[in-house]
């Protein structure tokens, strides 16, 4: 099945799955041409959770710090946040608003309040750390009111005071 197709296909199989779901466009790399123009190709992706990563942790730890078993992804669930940084992605976010300073960075990771919905980070250091422990897939670090899981699909955080969170992985991300 060509891949326009399947992505399509798999876009509209998941288009229906639960609300407050982000539809994220990865952008692909040039395809081959006949003519001398280079063009993209666009993958519409809804990046959702699957069954699996809804499934309860096999443990729960306490660790302030933490980092993805492959060290892509660094996070820390520090005073009134969960943030984790990601260095390797497929996806880009979204523009940077208007109240984030040029001076620092945009986009490069993920936080959340225990009352508030999450967002992109707006900052101009990374919460990655390559010392921090790793957080082995399937166990959950509990810190306050936040909860972050670890799994082979990405890194999970919530608020269990508020049930936002987000979702971050390589291949896409999700806010809830």
């Amino acid at each position: 099945m060509p891949v326009t197709v399947l992505a399509a296909t798999i876009a509209s199989a998941l288009a229906g799955c639960g609300s407050g779901t982000k539809t994220v466009i990865v952008q692909g790399p040039p395809t081959a041409s006949t003519t001398a123009t280079k063009s993209t190709t666009s993958t519409a992706m809804t990046v959702t959770t699957p069954a699996s990563s809804s499934e309860a942790p096999v443990r729960i730890v306490r660790l302030a710090s933490f980092r993805s078993p492959t060290g892509n992804i660094g996070c820390m669930l520090v005073g009134p946040l969960a943030r984790c940084d990601i260095v390797t992605r497929s996806w880009s976010p979204p523009p940077r608003p208007a109240d984030c300073p040029h001076i620092v960075d945009y986009g490069q990771g993920l936080e959340v309040s225990p009352s508030g919905a999450a967002r992109f980070v707006c900052a101009g250091d990374t919460v990655r750390d390559p010392a921090s422990s790793a957080l082995p897939y399937g166990v959950a670090s509990r810190k306050g009111p936040f909860l972050c899981t670890s799994r082979a699909t990405g890194m999970t955080c919530v608020s269990r005071a508020s049930g936002h969170g987000f979702t971050l992985s390589i291949q896409g991300y999700q806010v809830f």
